[in-house]
């Protein structure tokens, strides 16, 4: 009865809590730090972004920090580069750093990680249309997490998160803190043995405006997205996992749907595949993406290329690598 009660009461706060803020955040503007919405892991890169309800994943701090109670692992971490262009060119790249999770129980979770991201340089002209020197901007993230889990299926996370963002124009850069809110639900299909499913629901960077060099106050993107993944074991050693993604960011009313999948072989080999259906003109738009793995004990390798999308999008046509761990 307790725990039942428990579910309840915390279920009615999260849904209250994120309903509040998704009404206050309609506004026409899409918000400042679009970073925030790039893609950290490889493998859930390479399923087009599906990474709502998919679990194991060592950087659930980005993606959906109650996942990292939901899963069959109790620590991982990785690190993360990209995306990069098809050329490899290091003077375009944004680079990312990492982070991880540990359970020291099976009810609590710590999660935390950094993000450093550096965009490609910006000719700058004077008022008479002459050269003057170059810009390029810089964007920084960390954050930590908390999840707990409620009964044997049910997790729920808090993040917070520091941000800052410097144009590289000279000016003061803009920094701020935002906040993630995360649940996620297991459960298993009696009709497949060793199947299950899960279903993730997460609201991020909430948080107070931020204020830029020209004392503007600039919202962030607030992002709402709940998502759903299927596993399924057949024969020896092989999983296939399928997921599916409804996002939405609230400031400037972008939607997204993103569907993946993935298939494990033999333990070791991993192939992934996705399409994310977006806007034409906003947001990412659509693109598709391929993705492929190698699983070697605790140590878990990974590249994902996207591609098919707007020519004009600079993250068209890039790759995006991660290596980390999972115990």
């Amino acid at each position: 009865m307790y725990i039942y009660q428990s579910i309840k009461h915390f279920t009615a706060a999260f849904l209250f809590a994120t309903g509040g803020y998704a009404a206050q955040a309609q506004t026409t503007d899409a918000g400042i730090m679009p970073f925030l919405g790039l893609e950290t892991n490889a493998r859930t890169a390479g399923m087009a972004g599906a990474a709502t309800a998919v679990a194991d994943n060592p950087l659930a701090v980005y993606a959906n920090a109650a996942l990292s109670l939901i899963g069959e692992r109790h620590a991982g971490g990785a690190l993360f580069s990209g995306p990069w262009n098809t050329a490899f060119d290091s003077a375009n790249v944004l680079y990312g750093v990492g982070g991880g999770f540990y359970t020291p129980d099976s009810r609590n979770a710590l999660l935390a990680g950094v993000r450093y991201f550096r965009g490609p340089s910006v000719g700058l002209t004077d008022e008479q249309g002459f050269p003057a020197g170059t810009a390029r901007p810089q964007d920084l993230s960390a954050e930590v997490g908390y999840g707990r889990r409620i009964g044997r299926n049910l997790a729920f996370s808090l993040t917070a998160r520091y941000v800052r963002s410097d144009q590289g124009f000279g000016e003061k850069p803009m920094q701020g803190v935002s906040f993630d809110i995360g649940a996620a639900y297991r459960g298993t299909l009696r009709a497949v043995e060793g199947a299950r499913w899960i279903v993730g629901l997460r609201l991020a960077d909430i948080g107070p405006d931020v204020k830029a060099s020209d004392g503007e106050r600039c919202g962030l993107p607030i992002r709402g997205s709940l998502g759903g993944s299927l596993h399924l074991p057949f024969r020896s050693n092989h999983m296939l996992c399928v997921a599916l993604d409804l996002s939405h960011q609230f400031r400037g009313g972008i939607t997204g749907l993103a569907a993946g999948a993935e298939y494990t072989f033999f333990r070791h080999g991993v192939v992934r595949g996705g399409y994310h259906f977006g806007h034409k003109n906003k947001g990412t738009g659509n693109y598709a993406s391929l993705g492929c793995g190698f699983i070697a004990g605790p140590v878990r390798c990974d590249a994902a290329w996207r591609f098919g999308g707007n020519k004009f999008n600079p993250l068209n046509d890039t790759f995006l690598f991660s290596v980390g761990f999972l115990l």
